[in-house]
Order: structure tokens, then C-alpha cells, then sequence
């Protein structure tokens, strides 16, 4: 089974103050740590949502248009990823630069795919759902990933660690101080 690693960088970081994909830690960007992460669990690592950043990698713009929140940019992962012949979509968001590889490795087990009921922008998606989530946007659906996940079928699963993501600079500021 191949996987597309499927970088979520599209928000506009409103309760952030800035790009938070680009707020350092540890020396480095937290799209970098987070582009690391999938690098481990994925054959081709993607980002989504934005047309630039420091990562020498293939950028994808939201599909079916922008503005769709995390599901605008998975949908995009999984008709990459179906174009590409993986299986599946490991998808996680820039603002979480330190995850459970073990956690990711209970998302990636085959089946019918599994999210993170604490993050649900955290899954792993077969690719096979990006016609499904096409017409689910071009119709107006719910923009929720957790709602559409349960519509399309997808297990969601608890993570049973802490997760570290990071929505504000009082956040950021925790990490660094070993938070």
C-alpha cells in the first residue's frame, strides 16, 4: 500500500495573529517539523491550501475552489494521491509539529480509513474518496471534516496521548517552554 502525506497549510491563522506555518520552533518551522513527520509514514509528502512555502515540495491549491477549509485541501490530496496510484491520504495540519509516530501508524492500518476524533484533520483517507468529496463540496456539504468523515464512513478513533496543536502564540510559547 502507497501513501500521499498530505500537509494541511491552508488556514488563515486567525487566532494565531500570523502564518503559524511559519511560527519557528526548535530552529525550524512548524511546516517543516510537520512535513518531517509525514516524511516518515508517506512515499510523497504534498502541502495543501497555500501556493508557497520554505518546503521544496508540490504544492496544491484547494479543490473544487478555495476557501473550503480543511476539506478543500484533502480533497485535493486525494485526487493527487489517485492520480499518483496511492492507496490513501495520511493527512495532519502545520500546526502540529511533535505527533505519536505509533498513533500514526493506528490511523495508517488498512481498512475503510480512521481520523482522530480529538483532531479530525488528522487521518488517514482512501484515495478512492476524492470523487465522493468532490460532490460533496460542489453541492454544498458541511464543511465539518468530522461530520463529512462519519457520512463517508470513516472511523474515528481516540488518540489516547496529549496532542500538541498549536492554534495561538500562548500555545507556541508552551511548547517551547517543554509543554
Amino acid at each position: 500500500m502507497t501513501r500521499l502525506g498530505a500537509l494541511l497549510a491552508g488556514g488563515q491563522s486567525r487566532r494565531f495573529g500570523s502564518d503559524k506555518a511559519l511560527a519557528v520552533w526548535d530552529g525550524r518551522p512548524l511546516i517543516a517539523h510537520a512535513a518531517a513527520i509525514l516524511a516518515r509514514h508517506a512515499d510523497e509528502v504534498v502541502v495543501c491550501g497555500r501556493s508557497e512555502s520554505p518546503l521544496p515540495l508540490c504544492h496544491l491549491p484547494d479543490r473544487p475552489a478555495p476557501g473550503l477549509g480543511p476539506l478543500g485541501g484533502l480533497c485535493a490530496a486525494l485526487h493527487h494521491a489517485a492520480e499518483a496510484r496511492h492507496d490513501a491520504v495520511l493527512s495532519l495540519g502545520c500546526d502540529m509539529p511533535r505527533i505519536d509516530d505509533a498513533l500514526l501508524d493506528r490511523l495508517c492500518r488498512p481498512g475503510i480509513g480512521r481520523y482522530l476524533i480529538e483532531a479530525p484533520i488528522v487521518g488517514c483517507w482512501p484515495a478512492a474518496l476524492a470523487e465522493a468529496l468532490t460532490n460533496h463540496l460542489a453541492e454544498g456539504g458541511d464543511g465539518a471534516v468530522r461530520r463529512w468523515a462519519a457520512q463517508a464512513g470513516i472511523e474515528g478513533i481516540a488518540a489516547g496521548v496529549p496532542l500538541a496543536n498549536l492554534n495561538s502564540p500562548a500555545d507556541l510559547a508552551a511548547l517551547r517552554g517543554g509543554g
